[in-house]
């Protein structure tokens, strides 16, 4: 099989950092703010980086899975989402050699859809798959643990 090349997508930013810990970003006319809370030296304005980066993730796996979901013919409705990141402070702390400072991250969705069990195991699949935060973080080591409670029903 003979993969197409398409050419790279470039995601531009560009940030403006008024204090140690507070940034400020902007991107394709949209502004978003990063911050620390007061006990790391920030003012607490916004989410953390790495809370930002878990947000991502989750993000991206809805859009994704909506994306998949819309191509396959299926509907997909996401109920609730939770994803709790498992921090190993130590390298920031410079206390050891941390590899993968986020060993297991775990995400809980609740969805409805109207797609049976073997579909739904193909797809959390292919969403593992196609999920660009997924891929990245899975590459670098962490174990994404994904729960899915799925609620029957949905139309399309």
């Amino acid at each position: 099989m003979s993969v197409r090349m398409k050419p790279l997508i470039k995601v531009r930013l560009e940030a403006h950092c008024p204090t140690m810990s507070l940034t400020e970003v902007r991107t394709r006319g949209h502004s978003f703010v990063i911050d620390e809370p007061p006990m790391h030296h920030g003012t607490d304005v916004g989410p953390t980086p790495l809370e930002t980066m878990l947000g991502a993730l989750m993000s991206c796996t809805h859009v994704i899975a909506a994306r998949i979901a819309h191509e396959r013919g299926v509907a997909l409705t996401f109920k609730k989402m939770t994803c709790l990141g498992m921090l190993d402070h130590r390298g920031i702390d410079k206390e050891a050699d941390v590899p993968v400072p986020f060993p297991t991250i775990e995400m809980d969705f609740t969805a409805q859809t109207n797609m049976d069990p073997a579909t739904l195991e193909d797809f959390k699949v292919e969403l593992e798959q196609r999920c660009p935060m997924s891929v990245i973080l899975r590459k670098a080591g962490t174990e994404i643990i994904q729960n899915w409670t799925f609620e029957g029903g949905a139309t399309l």
